[in-house]
């Protein structure tokens, strides 16, 4: 006899634990170039657990979550995409649920309902679920106003057992150095849980008001684990700020840069003295705002980054010897093209239809996730068929994703030193006085960080 969709959602799936651990999970952490995570010990091993993390990157912060911590959670996802019954089979079977939203055209409420009692009925048989508070998602580094259906749908499990443990929220906090690029860099940190035992008393004589001290608690907790600037008027100053002073302020505060924890510190510090500083001193922040900009403005004028300022002088015998230690990787280069180019090209190209900048980097990776072993099995059977050597045949096949992940990497470095060639050969009077206002920028950084 079939099993039911609750059946199979409310224990834990064979099939999902082994898709994920043999594919996903290692794609995951071949597309980001370092997945850090903090706190992964917060996170209980048993019992019901409430995921809820900032939403910066559609899909990627679900599978982050699923792929750093083993509790098969139950997602919920919006409902558009619940279109098509072989798409609801393959997000039924990746255990993610439709949820309507009001401002979608069409959508009625109640049609939540049977999602709401799912997700109830995996809470009350001690598994895992996960809900983005903030009810959308967002590219900027700044936590919304988080919605009440987390505490509604917590809470109607821990009626049944009063203020006794039972539902926990587990804070989660995402951050990406880009929520757009293939091998970006993505920190994920789990916070304390949050006993909803501890707001029961209060639930049960007044249910508006323990929402509200819910929602205020969920929101410091998730702010510890993540960047959020506050300032609307200094947004991109400050964010461009993080990048420009990270190094140093890890070194001035005594932090250790190898700690991603400390790392995340980092830079929160230097958001909360720049937030600080906008507040005390409008007029300094105001002129320190002008000097990033117009920084900014010449290096993207040059088509650079503030790393070729950072790094400055070059010496001309310096990217010589640099030019010739990258001709050595030509032939590297080549091969890691010729195995993994056309999928790699097949993900970019399927993610310039969409339209959704938040859902890049999820159909660049959902895309790879099926284009990238059919190709390898095409190239496997024509290198079995074809290299007449037996060591050919066994260690080059080996050798496809190491040497695709050189190829990256070297199409990086060549733009690095393309970049290092253009500075010194346009070392002009508009990049000395970029050079000038960084050193100004990074002068008054320290002062506004370090005091």
């Amino acid at each position: 006899m079939a099993k039911t969709l609750e059946q199979k959602l409310c224990k834990r799936s064979f099939g999902y634990s082994l898709l994920r651990n043999l594919l996903v999970r290692p794609a995951l952490y071949l597309f980001y170039r370092k997945i850090d995570v903090i706190g992964v010990k917060n996170v209980p091993n048993f019992g019901s657990v409430i995921f809820a993390p900032n939403h910066q990157n559609a899909l990627m912060d679900a599978l982050a979550i699923n792929c750093t911590k083993d509790r098969q959670p139950v997602f919920v996802a919006r409902a558009d995409i619940f279109k098509k019954p072989m798409i609801i089979k393959a997000l039924h079977f990746l255990r993610i649920l439709p949820i309507y939203r009001k401002r979608d055209a069409g959508i009625v409420s109640d049609n939540n309902q049977e999602t709401f009692d799912l997700l109830i009925n995996v809470l009350h048989n001690d598994l895992a679920i996960g809900i983005m508070p903030e009810g959308m998602h967002s590219e900027i580094k700044r936590l919304q106003t988080l919605q009440k259906g987390i505490f509604r749908i917590a809470m109607q499990v821990q009626e049944k057992y009063g203020n006794t443990s039972k539902v926990k929220i587990i804070p989660v906090g995402i951050d990406y150095t880009s929520t757009r690029k293939f091998r970006a860099d993505v920190r994920i940190k789990y916070g304390k849980v949050i006993e909803l035992s501890d707001f029961y008393d209060l639930y049960a004589e007044n249910q508006a008001k323990a929402f509200k001290q819910m929602q205020e608690k969920l929101s410091e907790k998730m702010k510890e684990g993540m960047i959020d600037i506050t300032n609307e008027e200094y947004y991109d100053v400050i964010e461009r700020l993080c990048v420009i002073y990270h190094k140093e302020a890890i070194q001035k505060l005594g932090l250790d840069k190898s700690n991603a924890d400390h790392r995340l510190k980092a830079q929160q510090n230097i958001v909360s003295a720049l937030l600080g500083y906008a507040k005390t001193n409008p007029d300094e922040m105001s002129k320190l705002s002008l000097e990033v900009k117009k920084y900014l403005e010449i290096v993207q004028k040059y088509n650079l980054r503030d790393w070729v300022i950072e790094r400055q002088p070059y010496s001309l015998v310096g990217l010589l010897a640099r030019s010739l230690l990258a001709i050595v990787g030509v032939p590297f280069w080549l091969l890691g093209m010729l195995f993994n180019y056309p999928p790699y090209k097949l993900s970019a190209y399927a993610s310039q239809k969409v339209k959704d900048p938040q859902f890049i980097t999820s159909v660049q990776f959902v895309t790879g996730l099926v284009a990238y072993p059919v190709y390898y099995a095409i190239m496997i059977v024509l290198m079995v068929c074809f290299i007449p050597c037996i060591w050919g045949k066994t260690i080059m096949p080996l050798l496809m994703i190491p040497l695709g992940l050189f190829a990256f990497r070297y199409y990086i470095s060549i733009k690095k030193l393309v970049a290092r060639f253009r500075f010194w050969a346009n070392k002009n009077s508009e990049l000395l006085e970029a050079v000038k206002l960084r050193n100004v920028v990074v002068e008054k950084m320290r002062l506004v960080v370090n005091g």
